[in-house]
């Protein structure tokens, strides 16, 4: 009894001076209870035990503050924004790629002196704060931004534009390396080294620099602009080698997104650059993810799996448009598709076989089932909201017995499967490929992605074969491998049959669609299918260097002119791009040239 007693007691006196303690020192609650058992060795083992009892509200209040602090690290969470797109990029060095998937990532990683304003091809300033001219128009003084730096931490100046200009021109730059092709420098630029337009580009200051051209550029500042001039990190090249670009290096540049990661043939992601001289953008990072099948794409967009994507099946879209869920965006037409030949084939060196082919496809169906409402049949190279469109085009009208006719004429009565080897047509190594005198199946060849101007290559290809055939030209379906092999075949003049391909103008000038296709030297252009025309050549380059519009204006009329009495090629279709995204996604902006601006995109999922 008596140790109840004490303990009792021992316990009433532990409360009352926990009890005083905390009344009298409220801003330390908890040594109190530490200094007590030490008198006490008797009581030491139970009151640990009790002092849950004393459940006082002034212990209790930080513990309620804990879940406030939580908040915060959910807000933190990084905003990402998914694009399913159907084929993957070639290399995220823009000087040394010529195709959209690129460019559709460069152009958020690295910046040019120019970009194009928002939703137009009106170029204004951007890394250059300004550019004026000489009277003449062959100096340009262009005054650079100041306090850039690029994602590796070095300064953007006079001496990296400098740099960057001189990799593109000279042959003999350490880093224009000869494995890699700077085709658009050579198409927009007039050439390399003493051939090319631009003679000098020379530092005035740390942030001024002049370029000096051999003659006047009506379109300089547009081409200053285009995403493949864009401003790389000398530093990073340097380090990188000829990887850079390449999966394993990526690209680094000054725009409003760094580059994190490449898996091919998967995604690529980037994230928000917090020291954007423009102000940081609004999601924390972009992931584009391959997904090839058109169907399957769209499945994912309805799954909330991806955020966006471009072009899609007329039945997906008809589906879209009466979704609440999704929204149609488009991009203006400034784009066409067109089917192409190898001129090395002996058979297609004959005007009378172009035109058999160009009578034997049905352009109006390809559109109706394939673009839709979107897409519109092409009668020129350059679309209709291009300068120089010429309307007064009679097109070649869908008539297979016309063509079965034109054909006999030109000694084919049977029709046409087989075509001939003109002359040797080399590999890039040097190898012959394909013997003079050779006779060969008739290859059509089909894009192996979907692009913007073709959204359903393959599907598009089979339907144009099943109308040559009615025509009496058969051929064989072929795939010449992803898109990096296609592209690589068509440059060297590789793709030997006909051809599937498109083009989307970079600066909205017409210089950028006909002179960049056909004014290369005077040979045989192999990246063209080795057609040559002296004539077009002359004419182009004299309305490169004209400054009165209309005086341009007629230039490339009849330019369109030439192109159609040769048949060069058969023009098939414009392309209003859809762009469908979820309802939660706002602020994407579609540039009808270059990349489309990621900077304004919001995901309120």
């Amino acid at each position: 009894m008596n140790r109840k007693v004490f303990f009792i007691l021992g316990v009433t006196i532990l409360l009352l001076s926990m009890i005083l303690s905390a009344c009298a020192q409220p801003a330390a609650p908890t040594e109190a209870p530490a200094e007590e058992p030490a008198a006490e060795e008797p009581v030491a083992e139970e009151p640990v035990e009790e002092e849950p009892v004393a459940e006082e509200p002034v212990e209790e209040e930080p513990a309620a503050e804990e879940p406030a602090e939580e908040e915060p690290m959910e807000a933190m969470e990084p905003v990402t924004f998914i694009f399913g797109r159907g084929g993957d990029s070639v290399q995220l060095d823009p000087a040394i790629v010529t195709d959209g998937e690129s460019f559709r990532v460069t152009g958020q990683c690295l910046e040019n002196l120019y970009a194009f304003d928002k939703g137009s091809t009106t170029p204004v300033p951007a890394l250059a704060t300004d550019c004026t001219a000489n009277e003449e128009g062959t100096e340009w003084t262009c005054t650079l931004r100041e306090g850039v730096k690029f994602h590796d931490g070095t300064d953007f100046n006079a001496d990296s534009v400098v740099w960057n200009f001189e990799r593109w021109r000279f042959t003999d730059h350490p880093q224009h390396f000869e494995s890699q092709v700077f085709e658009y420098y050579e198409g927009m630029w007039g050439g390399f080294d003493d051939a090319s337009i631009i003679t000098s580009v020379e530092k005035v200051d740390d942030y001024t620099v002049k370029f000096t051209l051999s003659v006047p550029m009506a379109p300089f500042l547009a081409n200053l602009a285009m995403d493949m001039f864009a401003i790389s990190s000398p530093a990073a090249v340097e380090a990188a080698g000829e990887d850079y670009g390449t999966p394993s290096a990526g690209c680094v540049g000054t725009g409003s997104y760094k580059f994190v990661e490449w898996i091919e043939g998967d995604h690529i992601t980037v994230e928000a650059n917090d020291d954007y001289w423009g102000g940081r953008p609004k999601v924390d990072q972009i992931i584009w993810r391959v997904i090839p099948d058109d169907s399957a794409r769209f499945l994912a967009l309805q799954a909330g799996d991806i955020d966006g994507l471009e072009t899609a099946t007329v039945e997906d879209l008809a589906t879209a448009e009466s979704d609440p869920n999704l929204v149609i965006m488009t991009r203006p037409a400034l784009n066409t598709g067109y089917l192409a030949f190898n001129y090395k084939i002996q058979e297609f060196q004959d005007p009378l076989v172009r035109e058999a082919v160009a009578h034997a496809i049905n352009k109006q169906g390809l559109v109706e089932n394939f673009l839709g409402s979107y897409g519109e049949v092409a009668t020129n190279f350059l679309p209709p909201l291009v300068m120089g469109h010429n309307d007064a085009i009679e097109d070649w009208v869908y008539d297979p017995e016309l063509s079965k006719q034109l054909l006999a004429d030109a000694g084919f009565p049977d029709g046409l499967s087989e075509v001939t080897i003109a002359e040797d047509i080399t590999d890039a190594d040097g190898n012959v490929e394909y013997t003079a005198g050779e006779t060969i199946p008739l290859k059509f060849f089909y894009m192996p992605v979907s692009r913007f101007y073709y959204p359903s290559p393959k599907e598009i290809g089979e339907a144009m074969a099943a109308d040559l055939a009615k025509a009496g030209i058969n051929v064989t379906m072929e795939l010449a491998g992803d898109w990096p092999t296609y592209l690589g075949l068509r440059r060297e003049g590789r793709l030997v049959g006909l051809y599937m391909l498109g083009w989307g103008g970079d600066n909205g000038d017409p210089d950028n669609f006909t002179c960049y296709f056909f004014c290369t030297g005077t040979e045989p252009i192999a990246r063209e299918g080795w057609y040559q025309n002296p004539e077009l050549v002359d004419l182009l380059l004299t309305a490169q260097t004209t400054v009165d519009p209309a005086a341009r204006e007629e230039m490339y009329k009849q330019s369109e002119q030439i192109l159609h009495d040769d048949i060069a090629r058969i023009w098939v279709d414009h392309y209003n791009t859809p762009l469908i995204f979820g309802s939660y996604v706002s602020g994407y902006i579609p540039q009808p040239v270059g990349a489309d601006l990621y900077d304004f995109v919001e995901v309120t999922k």
